[in-house]
């Protein structure tokens, strides 16, 4: 099983030609693609080439962008030499060991894998603000908590590529929304440790802390409301059914079916704007049945106790969100 590691590359020195070579020595089939670097930038991918397939374009895209174009070229090409791969940053900021450690791990899980960086080191304000507001708002909106959730530094299957490539986000929204779209879809994703590096206070970043942190938690933000929405709409149904005093039980037992299953799809397509779909894993239906069977169960008691129906239908919604919340952070959902 032969591993590649892909590499997002815009404007290079001397460290990504020296972690290409080392790349190289150590086995691994190394992809970069050029995105839109300036021209005094090419002697070192001509450099490079011996040890690399090196891919790009003239015009800068951003990271999402280059990401999406190297899974495309190792899907379309390499995908029978190449088992899994590794996407790290081409500027020093990923040891060699790590990458070792990140691809061993990947061959293990065969899932996706998160290098997590000790961010309670001191590190560079830029780098401390993203990735702070980042840490806040994932764990606000998808109820899971990740220390660390833009690190570079991932693993994957090789016939993830496509899925990858559906993902939207062309700059560096694109990685917080992979980790998003696979804890929607129930993909297991393993972190593992590595170490922190930020050479010269990393003062050449490309990273824009207010722009680029705006634009990275904006679909999130818009997987947050979307869900407020058809939350709202679950309850504004409750309330249609309660004041019409409608006798049939069994409206509600299906209403809270349509709505549970309604969700998850509403919310799997439509927040991510995905256009390739996985099919729903056996698990995924499970689950769902799971709460659909307590929350008949609980509809059940308020109806022959002949409580408040409406007060019934809240606790149902806060039982599905809950069980939602411990279904993806425990990982239950599984692996694809």
């Amino acid at each position: 099983m032969k591993t590649a590691v892909l590499l997002p590359v815009y404007n290079p020195d001397e460290k990504f030609l020296r972690l290409v070579e080392e790349l190289y020595k150590r086995g691994f089939k190394v992809v970069a693609v050029n995105d839109g670097s300036l021209e005094r930038c090419d002697e070192f991918f001509k450099r490079a080439q011996p040890y690399a397939d090196i891919i790009g374009y003239k015009e800068n895209k951003g990271k999402g962008f280059a990401l999406k174009r190297g899974f495309e070229y190792i899907g379309n090409n390499l995908a029978e030499e190449v088992d899994y791969i590794v996407t790290a940053d081409s500027d020093g900021q990923h040891a060699i060991e790590d990458i070792e450690r990140v691809a061993k791990l990947t061959r293990k899980t065969d899932g996706i894998v998160l290098g997590m960086r000790d961010l309670s080191e001191k590190i560079p304000i830029k780098s401390r603000i993203g990735n702070d507001m980042s840490k806040i708002v994932y764990t606000i909106v998808t109820g899971v908590y990740l220390r660390d959730n833009q690190s570079g530094l991932r693993g994957f299957p090789t016939r993830l590529c496509m899925w990858l490539q559906d993902i939207p986000g062309n700059k560096y929204e694109f990685e917080l929304n992979v980790l998003a779209t696979a804890h929607k879809e129930g993909m297991k994703v393993t972190g593992i440790d590595i170490k922190t590096i930020y050479e010269n206070n990393n003062k050449n970043t490309h990273f824009r802390p207010i722009k680029d942190t705006i634009r990275i938690q904006r679909s999130l933000w818009a997987y947050g409301l979307i869900s407020a929405l058809l939350y709202t709409l679950y309850l504004l149904t409750i309330s249609i059914l309660v004041w019409f005093n409608i006798p049939f039980f069994y409206f509600w037992l299906i209403g809270i079916y349509i709505w549970n299953t309604a969700m998850h799809a509403v919310l799997n397509v439509f927040s991510a704007g995905i256009r390739h779909k996985q099919k729903i894993s056996v698990i995924y239906y499970i689950t769902c049945s799971i709460k659909y069977f307590i929350s008949t169960l609980v509809m059940l008691l308020f109806y022959f106790m002949g409580w408040n129906m409406f007060l019934g239908g809240v606790l149902c919604l806060v039982i599905i969100m809950l069980l939602s919340y411990v279904f993806g952070r425990s990982g239950i959902l599984g692996k694809v």
